[in-house]
């Protein structure tokens, strides 16, 4: 289904344009200078390296909506990031939950994510997204610091 053709198209758009300041909001003092880049369906949340990046995308065909942790550096780099979080894997489960998957992907990537079925754009739904992502850059931020050490 063309993207137009999804009935939901525009308040996933408008929620995406404002989940940067929404999330900002709920984010520790030391982890609210980011820069966001909103391209289409998606939304992406960097602090140094845009190939480094918080994202929140919505699958239109499968109408999920995916929150996590991009590495789009060089295979290298990405493989290093994918390791670095390999390892923490049990206490990134512990803080974010089961629903979390640490996986490599297209182009040599790799991403720390989840997604969840979005039929619907209420006032619920936009209350979890916000949390859900502050909650993750929370957690995941700080240990991409630590890890970048390591790049």
């Amino acid at each position: 289904m063309p993207f137009h053709h999804d009935p939901h198209w525009r308040e996933r758009n408008q929620l995406l344009r404002e989940l940067p300041d929404l999330v900002r909001e709920r984010l520790p003092a030391e982890l609210r200078d980011f820069t966001a880049r909103n391209r289409g369906g998606l939304v992406q949340i960097h602090y140094h390296d845009p190939a480094t990046h918080f994202e929140a995308w919505f699958h239109w065909r499968t109408s999920r909506l995916e929150l996590g942790l991009h590495f789009e550096k060089s295979a290298r780099d990405n493989e290093r990031l994918f390791n670095a979080f390999d390892e923490r894997i049990v206490e990134i489960k512990h803080e974010l939950g089961q629903s979390i998957e640490l996986e490599r992907w297209d182009k040599g990537w790799a991403r720390v994510y989840e997604t969840w079925p979005c039929d619907k754009i209420d006032a619920d739904f936009r209350e979890h997204v916000v949390g859900r992502f502050a909650r993750i850059i929370t957690i995941l931020q700080p240990m991409l610091e630590d890890a970048g050490a390591r790049v």
